[in-house]
């Protein structure tokens, strides 16, 4: 998944290392509503706000976009139902537990899967998070950790053209020098593989501009 981490009082790179050798591509962000609020619009699938206490004032600032998860220092039990009661998805207090961590986050991607109304999923598209599955009528691809994120990426941003750099970061998290080539290696053998077991490549390419997700056929 790709995670939006905010903190207002210091950045846990402990959590964030465990959650890229988990999987998930995180990309740290300025503590500020407005980042919050582009959250959606980014592609990001949860945001993770740190908290030393959690405050339903804050909470209420930043959710409206993607599933909020607040982690949170300390918090009594009427904190964390405000918390909840302001926007929150989840509030988890430390000391964290990696297992709740994956799973609570797992949880809340399945709910947003569900709530997000696909064109290409009322066409017989389906995207098996549990699975890491690609399933087409019929058909299905089994996809690799980064395959999936990439495909989960596209399917979010159906039909819009996304180019090189973004895809890169939106994989990898933010790196002193984008590696496009990369990007570009990958879809090349992912379009092979959804082409064999799909009998689409599902990704069209644009030259000059990126990729774009879309079931229609298209000129390469």
């Amino acid at each position: 998944m790709q995670l939006l981490y905010m903190s207002a009082h210091h950045t846990d790179g402990w959590l964030i290392e465990a959650l890229r050798e988990m999987g998930h591509a995180v990309e740290i962000g300025e503590w500020d509503p407005e980042t919050a609020a582009l959250a959606a619009d980014a592609g990001y699938d949860l945001v993770l706000a740190d908290v030393e206490r959690p405050d339903a004032a804050t909470v209420a600032g930043i959710s409206g976009g993607p599933p909020l998860v607040v982690l949170a220092d300390a918090a009594e039990p009427a904190e964390h139902a405000a918390a909840l009661r302001a926007g929150a998805d989840a509030c988890l207090v430390r000391p964290l537990h990696l297992i709740e961590v994956r799973e609570r986050l797992t949880a809340l991607a399945r709910l947003s899967d569900r709530l997000r109304a696909s064109q290409a999923g009322r066409r017989g598209l389906v995207l098996d998070r549990a699975g890491r599955r690609l399933v087409f009528d019929t058909r299905e691809a089994q996809l690799s950790a980064t395959e999936f994120r990439l495909v989960a990426y596209l399917l979010r941003r159906e039909g819009a053209v996304v180019n090189l750099e973004t895809l890169d970061r939106q994989l990898w998290g933010e790196l002193p020098e984008p590696q496009p080539e990369r990007i570009r290696s990958l879809v090349s053998r992912l379009r092979a593989k959804l082409r064999r077991t799909l009998g689409t490549p599902l990704i069209h390419s644009l030259r000059g501009h990126g990729y774009v997700l879309r079931l229609e056929p298209a000129g390469d």
